[in-house]
């Protein structure tokens, strides 16, 4: 029953990490800011962003 519990705990807290860094990733999307993960920046593009990019160095 002990291994179960502590089975348990440990799924619950990789979800709430995981949810957590979910949260961070759509705060930064929506504020489109940079997206710091440990010592790591990313910046989140859509699909409609990444196109608008990608037809712009074409188009020069």
């Amino acid at each position: 029953m002990k291994e179960l519990l502590e089975s348990q705990a440990f799924c619950t807290g990789i979800l709430f990490g995981m949810s957590l860094y979910e949260q961070k990733v759509i705060m930064a999307h929506e504020k489109k800011q940079h997206l710091r993960i440990g010592e790591n920046l990313y910046y989140i593009q859509d699909g409609r962003e990444r196109l608008q990019e990608l037809m712009d160095k074409i188009c020069k």
